[in-house]
């Protein structure tokens, strides 16, 4: 369940959602006439930044993308409108493979390529090289074509556990469990950073980075491991909504087009070197999360919690600090109840699921 009905020539939700962007003057004015690469650009991230770009690009932008993808058809089946996209070009191949790049040389890169799906996460070893092997392929191929700036997605789980009382910031000198194989996402992310600040050292490399939390928006998928996505379908589509934990562990919700607005600008603006929480500084329970989705989609349905809190355990905080990000003028320009109300509007246009 992936923006089937997203067509980027229409005028639909999606336009609608990033029109309302203050930020969009400025991004065109950044990025007019550049080429731009994009790795990770099939999955919610790209198809969010796609967007922008084509958002942008209806505007007289002129923006140049090249997507790289082991498997431009299956995207382009899901999303038929992007065929024929003048401004948008293919490199077939697997990140870990990515050499050189036919035709104009990419000015600016987004490299956002990491599988975060359970069935990745089954096969650690291989997790772990595609980020960092692909990471060293990015920085050479942009050290190699004089790329102005890249800008590398991280993720919160670098910090490893976090303190469950205020967001955490960049500075936190917590990290995952370096001696656990469960650690092979978190420790990938922040052996990725190490690279880009040994590429800047020996090759002038400027690398911003960004270390990324939770998500909400359409394009979010419905069955997997993304509690408001399974919130959204359960209240769309059954009769009541389970919760199997006690709903006490703690998120925050970033909208996918505030998330596209957000990576686009630290890419221009951000301060090479540094990192940068990318997230809603808003903390919100699972429990709670669930009773704003009913009231929001149906609130004649129930909700049941089965889990029950363990005595002792330290409940689950995952939440950042934006300071850092604000003091560029991001936001969160989406709150919580607009979140659901997009996936909401987005979901019930898709098929039922079976």
């Amino acid at each position: 369940m992936m923006f089937e009905a997203f067509d980027p020539r229409s005028d639909g939700q999606v336009g609608e959602e990033l029109r309302r962007l203050p930020v969009l003057a400025q991004l065109r004015e950044a990025l007019s006439g550049k080429h731009l690469l994009v790795t990770g650009g099939t999955g919610f991230f790209g198809r969010w930044l796609l967007a922008l770009v084509n958002q942008l690009n209806r505007g007289g932008a002129d923006i140049e993308v090249t997507l790289v993808s082991r498997d431009p058809e299956t995207f382009l089946s899901a999303m038929p409108g992007y065929r024929g996209c003048a401004w948008l070009h293919w490199q077939v191949t697997d990140i870990r493979r990515l050499s050189t790049l036919p035709g104009r040389p990419a000015q600016l890169i987004v490299h956002a390529a990491a599988d975060t799906s359970a069935a990745a996460h089954a096969r650690p070893l291989e997790l772990f090289e595609t980020i960092t092997e692909g990471a060293r392929r990015v920085f050479d191929l942009a050290v190699h074509s004089g790329c102005e700036r890249v800008l590398i997605t991280g993720s919160g789980a670098q910090y490893g556990d976090l303190p469950c009382d205020s967001g955490v910031p960049e500075q936190h000198a917590g990290a995952c469990a370096s001696n656990q194989a469960s650690s092979a996402y978190g420790e990938g992310k922040r052996a990725q950073e190490t690279l880009a600040a040994l590429y800047a050292q020996a090759h002038g490399l400027p690398v911003v980075m960004t270390r990324c939390f939770a998500f909400a928006g359409p394009g979010l998928p419905l069955d997997a491991h993304f509690a408001i996505g399974n919130f959204v379908r359960d209240a769309l589509f059954s009769d009541e909504i389970v919760l199997q934990s006690s709903g006490e562990a703690v998120r925050s919700y970033l909208h996918g087009a505030d998330l596209a607005a957000w990576l686009l600008l630290l890419l221009v603006r951000g301060e090479p070197g540094q990192a940068y929480n990318v997230g809603s500084d808003q903390p919100v329970t699972i429990a709670e999360l669930a009773a704003r989705v009913i009231a929001r989609i149906a609130p004649h349905k129930p909700l049941r919690i089965m889990g029950r809190p363990v005595e002792g355990a330290a409940r689950s905080f995952y939440v950042p600090d934006t300071r850092r990000a604000r003091e560029l003028g991001l936001q969160a320009w989406t709150s919580l109840d607009g979140c659901i109300d997009s996936m909401a509007r987005w979901a019930g246009q898709l098929p039922r699921p079976t």
